[in-house]
């Protein structure tokens, strides 16, 4: 009988990976002398139904081996049972290689529609012994799955706005500083890959979940995020297609799951309600911008799918005061620019806009410096990932190519967002 593992989720810039494997040994280990070739781990995911998926052409070259296989480990240490290193303690914490080129760390996968919870089985097989102050462990196999902590994402509530129209689901994140006073609400509209029945996926799917990190929160003294999911595409105009005029089914069900939410919760400071998101959640951000300009002190859309030829005069009008900061790469092969962004964002200067700023990215590259092209360069994802530097606070350059100011000083995009306010906009 093998012993019991868990696991810990870390959501990446490429996703929600198993970033550590924590093995019950249930003896203490002080003095434990550890090395990686000490251990084998193996993993099987699977389908919630069983089968297996096809990788889609547009998603690019599929990832090595995503299904199972085995995976690296990158260091490993004697733990407590939550994966802390200590001296003496009865468990081994092994550090796993994530990477945007391989799938088989990740806990969801993309199944022709939507990316969707993936089933995880490992066994990990001891494959050195391992000399302790004590005695010495020989034959170890972890095999009975524990549980899984995912990091942030258990921070966040799930619940269902049950429409007349189209019922959404959501997930959201109430900070602690809404217990002494009003905090304001980041709204995230998730891209096409993040729809269906998992809410959670609409916050994990991508790397939203930096929102309610200890740095992002401190930017705004605490702040609600709220993520709607669509059970389609928010591109969908009512016949289960991508709209050809802009039109979408979820404009009316969407703008009364916000006014429910804001009006349940009488902690968000509604002079602070900010708007974003990425691709499909791009173009509804667009959308319900100008739905109702007045409710937003500020939007963030990011590879923004909304063509410019549906947006009207009077419609640019009606956002041009309003602040908006776009983010987009100019190679993105599924929203070109030029149809979305780029001329929304000129039309949008002419027409007054002082607040208006545009980070128009060559490539879309690793920014951590752990993941490298063959030639040596920095990892080059496709180019539509926009939202990767926009979550992780790294736009800060304008259309022009000059620093974005705010209050005297440069700002990066979620410390401009977080200073907006509406009242200053009257």
């Amino acid at each position: 009988m093998g012993r019991q593992y868990k696991t810990i989720t870390e959501v990446f810039d490429f996703g929600p990976h198993i970033s550590k494997v924590i093995l019950h040994v249930g003896r203490s280990l002080k003095g434990a002398k550890l090395t990686e070739n000490q251990f084998r781990v193996s993993v099987k995911r699977t389908a919630m139904s069983g089968e297996d998926f096809a990788w889609p052409v547009f998603m690019g070259e599929k990832p090595y081996d995503s299904m199972k296989g085995t995976r690296r480990i990158t260091d490993l240490y004697v733990s407590d049972a939550e994966g802390c290193c200590v001296e003496d303690g009865e468990y081994i914490t092994l550090c796993m290689y994530c990477d945007p080129r391989e799938g088989l760390g990740s806990i969801i996968r993309f199944d022709g529609n939507f990316n969707v919870t993936v089933n995880t089985a490992y066994k990990i097989v001891q494959l050195a012994p391992i000399e302790t102050g004590a005695d010495t462990l020989e034959g170890l196999v972890f095999d009975e799955n524990g549980g899984n902590r995912f990091i942030y994402g258990e921070l966040l509530q799930t619940a269902v706005h049950e429409d007349p129209e189209v019922p959404l689901a959501y997930c959201y994140y109430r900070p602690e500083e809404a217990d002494a006073h009003k905090v304001p609400l980041l709204i995230w509209l998730h891209g096409a890959g993040e729809g269906g029945k998992e809410p959670l996926i609409a916050a994990t799917g991508n790397k939203v979940v930096n929102l309610i990190s200890p740095e992002i929160q401190k930017l705004f003294g605490g702040a609600y995020l709220l993520a709607p999911q669509a059970p389609t595409m928010w591109m969908d105009d009512g016949s289960g297609e991508y709209t050809k005029d802009g039109s979408s089914m979820y404009v009316e069900p969407l703008e009364r799951l916000i006014a429910d939410f804001v009006k349940e919760h009488e902690d968000i400071d509604t002079k602070r309600i900010y708007l974003g998101g990425d691709s499909n959640g791009g173009f509804m951000t667009m959308k319900m911008l100008i739905r109702n300009p007045g409710r937003y002190a500020a939007a963030f859309p990011v590879c923004e799918a909304l063509d410019d030829s549906a947006i009207t005069d009077k419609d640019i009008a009606n956002i041009a005061q309003k602040p908006v900061w776009f983010t987009h790469s100019k190679d993105d092969p599924v929203v070109i620019p030029d149809k979305c962004v780029v001329p929304t964002y000129k039309r949008l200067i002419a027409a007054g806009g002082k607040n208006i700023h545009f980070t128009f990215w060559d490539h879309i590259t690793d920014q951590t410096g752990q993941y490298f092209n063959e030639d040596g360069t920095p990892y080059t994802y496709i180019g539509h990932w926009a939202w990767i530097p926009m979550l992780n606070n790294q736009c800060t350059l304008d259309f022009d190519g000059q620093p974005v100011i705010c209050g005297g000083k440069q700002a990066a995009v979620i410390d401009w967002i977080a200073q907006q306010r509406l009242e200053e906009q009257m």
